[in-house]
């Protein structure tokens, strides 16, 4: 990788951690939503909300560690 091609910190707009993070918020509150509007049950909108937020942050923390480990080589 190139110098430029390496995501400064800093430079949120660019990173893929921040629109995968900005786009499951996004999936949660549409979901969370749409689910009320349907009369689902809290406890299970609340069973959804924590998957898509586990889902997320295991990605955001792989990503972070991959990042960190090519910085490294």
């Amino acid at each position: 990788m190139t110098e430029e091609e390496i995501t400064k910190q800093g430079d949120a707009k660019h990173s893929r951690k921040f629109w995968v993070t900005l786009g499951g918020l996004g999936v949660i509150l549409v979901v969370s939503i749409v689910f009320v509007l349907m009369d689902v049950s809290g406890e299970e909108i609340s069973g959804i909300v924590t998957s898509i937020a586990g889902i997320v942050g295991a990605y955001v923390i792989g990503q972070g560690y991959a990042d960190g480990q090519a910085v490294k080589k």
